[in-house]
């Protein structure tokens, strides 16, 4: 017979209280049925583990078997536990990746907000562009996607996480520099310094939009890869750009940058993951970045107060 947790906890309890009435109370079972345990117990173990009289104690092997036991029941509520924080994904592993633009936004501070609470959910973040993102998320390489573009995927899901406003940059000694706002008609006869559409085709795309329903079509001089690059194609006065606000970023001095006027001059955040490859871990980072972002924008000057 192999002994199970029951038994070891029989055996505990009995060691514990060294009576067999109290143990049996303690056991919610009869003194009797007790008794003709803890001998099938010794039967199969082939020893005597408890000395009956004059008093109830531990045999010396009774007391190995009972440290035996005791730590075998510590080792099988630990795993339950585990197991119980793995369901509830708060024991885990998550490969995110975000665009660099994305890292100057509140939400690499919910994601370490995320980290402190749940110490044992590891997070791998991976720098990667929008278009990159969403192949490696429909390839299965990464678990969540906190991008600019969305793709096409029987089983990929997105939903808009943020929003961030464009605005224009260009050298501080430029006519509209020290503007408030811009309308983006007032751009048409700019030349346009840009990134490669093949980074962030959508984003690419918005902006071009832009200019369209402002009635023209950009007059792009210049593209790069690298955003420092932009910036310092726009600072040498190659032209101007129309680049989303990062608050973070360090703007040269000699660069000014104007809000664009406008309700729809604002670029959506995604956050995108596969519905087919079940994870608690990341479906509890999916909720608690979507409850951050709900509190952000609830607060003074959130999402949907700047969208104004």
């Amino acid at each position: 017979m192999n002994l199970g947790t029951r038994d070891f906890h029989l055996l505990t309890v009995l060691a514990n209280e060294l009576h067999f009435g109290r143990a049996a109370d303690a056991l919610g079972m009869r003194q009797p049925q007790l008794s003709t345990r803890l001998a099938q117990i010794e039967r199969a173990v082939g020893v005597e583990l408890f000395v009956r009289r004059p008093k109830v104690s531990l045999t010396p092997a009774g007391r190995m078997i009972v440290d035996a036991g005791r730590r075998a029941l510590t080792d099988f509520e630990t795993a339950v536990e585990q197991a119980r924080l793995v369901e509830r994904g708060q024991i885990g592993a998550i490969v995110t990746a975000i665009g660099s633009s994305v890292m100057l936004t509140n939400i690499p501070q919910s994601i370490q907000r995320f980290r402190e609470q749940y110490p044992d959910v590891g997070i791998t973040l991976r720098d990667m562009h929008s278009r990159q993102q969403w192949e490696a998320l429909g390839a299965g390489q990464i678990d969540v996607a906190i991008t600019r573009e969305i793709g096409v995927g029987k089983s990929l899901k997105s939903e808009i996480i943020g929003r961030q406003r464009f605005v224009v940059l260009m050298p501080s000694n430029h006519p509209l520099a020290k503007r408030k706002k811009i309308a983006l008609e007032e751009l048409k006869d700019e030349s346009f310094v840009l990134f490669q559409p093949v980074i962030a085709p959508g984003l690419h795309h918005q902006i071009n939009a832009l200019c369209i329903r402002a009635g023209f079509s950009p007059k792009i001089v210049q593209e790069a890869e690298e955003w420092y690059t932009v910036l310092g194609f726009v600072r040498a006065g190659f032209g101007i750009t129309i680049t989303l606000d990062m608050p973070g970023a360090p703007v040269l001095a000699d660069v000014a940058s104007c809000p664009l006027e406008g309700m729809d001059t604002h670029s959506p955040i995604f956050l995108c993951w596969d519905e087919d490859r079940r994870s608690a871990s990341r479906d509890l980072f999916l909720d608690w970045l979507r409850k951050d972002a709900q509190a952000a924008d609830k607060k003074p000057g959130g999402a949907k107060a700047r969208a104004k």
